[in-house]
């Protein structure tokens, strides 16, 4: 994504919005990923993390279709390094690099990364542009289109080519679940859905204009999390929000409730945080998108949920 260009300044204002229905946050330490080179791939443009428990690595993936695997060195709650451990280009299913136009990864699960077994960790990553979610090895080769909700197949339902499939989850439940960044052409553009195969759920955005849908992460109870970025150019702020949504709160129809935990906003923010995941207990993280240029740093936020 690259609406940010002409911001200038430096981090974000936080302002908390609390609901007594909703996790309280409490910020763990940030740290930042020089953008290097590992492995003849440059480490940029970060939009997509999660977290593998039985691996004990961290994978990102970034809008120039590459993938990486970070260690992170902890201190309790508190983060303290990162490091680059592997770092490589998505192929397809025969070995060959993901076409140019078609490599804008974006969201980011994972598959049995909690089951006691090393090896069998499996990635969904999901693309804007035409819609996608594709099962991947951590090592970034295809294995498998994945099938989508029905409302999502079609292209031509996405408001603009790039108001994609910007975020995957994956759930005990409910199984596969993804949301475009927008609503679909003919849904109230304040009006997000969180689709599954078999089921759906909408919820108003955010309340600042253009607020999108960047990251989903389904949390130890079965409820989920919710980041959205709003920016409608100066003079207005980047807003970054991260909502709960509580699915026992949802009508059988009609709009779910949603609870704010957190919203940062400023008129001169750099951070366009993107990526979100748990990594155990109440311990989180979140991953801004550095634009593959100078004014922007790749940002790894660490929180906890009470």
């Amino acid at each position: 994504m690259r609406w940010w260009r002409t911001c200038l300044g430096v981090g974000l204002l936080c302002f908390p919005l609390l609901s007594a229905a909703a996790p309280r946050w409490q910020w763990q330490g940030d740290v930042v990923i020089p953008m290097t080179t590992l492995m003849d791939v440059k480490i940029t443009e970060m939009s997509g993390i999660v977290w593998d428990t039985d691996e004990q690595l961290l994978y990102a993936v970034s809008d120039r279709g590459a993938v990486f695997h970070f260690q992170l060195t902890w201190e309790g709650n508190r983060i303290r390094a990162v490091q680059p451990v592997y770092a490589a280009n998505l192929l397809d299913s025969k070995g060959s690099r993901v076409r140019k136009g078609r490599r804008d990864s974006e969201g980011l699960a994972v598959l049995n990364a909690n089951n006691g077994k090393a090896g069998d960790s499996q990635l969904l990553i999901s693309f804007e542009g035409e819609p996608r979610i594709i099962r991947f090895t951590p090592a970034g080769r295809a294995i498998k289109n994945m099938k989508l909700p029905r409302s999502l197949r079609d292209v031509r339902q996405l408001r603009k080519p790039n108001d994609g499939l910007e975020s995957v989850a994956f759930h005990p439940r409910y199984g596969l679940l993804t949301a475009p960044e927008s609503s679909l052409k003919g849904k109230p553009r304040t009006l997000h859905t969180l689709y599954g195969l078999s089921k759906s759920w909408s919820f108003n955005a955010y309340p600042a204009e253009n607020s999108s849908i960047t990251a989903l992460e389904t949390l130890p109870d079965g409820n989920m999390l919710v980041l959205e970025r709003a920016w409608s150019g100066f003079p207005n702020p980047l807003v970054v929000s991260l909502r709960y949504l509580n699915f026992k709160q949802c009508p059988k129809k009609g709009v779910c409730p949603m609870h704010d935990i957190k919203v940062f906003s400023s008129h001169f923010a750099l951070d366009n945080f993107e990526g979100l995941t748990h990594v155990d207990g109440n311990r989180y993280l979140m991953i801004s998108d550095d634009g593959g240029g100078d004014w922007q740093s790749t940002v790894l936020r660490a929180f906890t949920l009470e």
